[in-house]
């Protein structure tokens, strides 16, 4: 099972490490934060925004189609009611070349199925627990 570790690193900064690659989470100023690395939820929409781009790579290397320019942009918007969240996220592919009509639903296609937007449509049940060690308790 893949795991990975997030540390506290200060003023909303956070260290994550995932499988030996570390990457930096942090809030914006007017959050509190430093601005140091992208928040959670851009890294929410970076993961899919990646995933759609290697289902898209996928499918047009495995048809011998150029894949240098390949680009994908993604918008978010937050909810405005309660529990907060993301509530709709809009992923564009470019293409680096005219796509025809047949393979542009098929390319689409591939990059729905991406894993990421699976997990999103159809979302994993989720479990936390709360440890404390004995130094820590409060």
């Amino acid at each position: 099972m893949p795991y990975l570790t997030v540390s506290h690193r200060g003023h909303h900064r956070f260290e994550v490490n995932v499988e030996g690659h570390q990457l930096i989470v942090d809030e914006g100023l007017a959050a509190g934060g430093r601005d140091t690395g992208p928040t959670p939820t851009e890294l929410l929409a970076a993961s899919l925004a990646s995933c759609a781009a290697a289902y898209a790579e996928s499918y047009l290397s495995s048809r011998g189609y150029p894949t240098a320019g390949l680009s994908i942009t993604c918008h978010y918007q937050l909810s405005t009611d309660y529990p907060r969240r993301v509530a709709s996220i809009d992923v564009t592919v470019t293409a680096p070349f005219e796509v025809s009509n047949e393979h542009r639903h098929s390319l689409l296609k591939a990059v729905e199925n991406c894993l990421v937007g699976n997990t999103l449509r159809v979302p994993p049940s989720i479990h936390i627990m709360l440890v404390a060690t004995e130094e820590t308790r409060v």
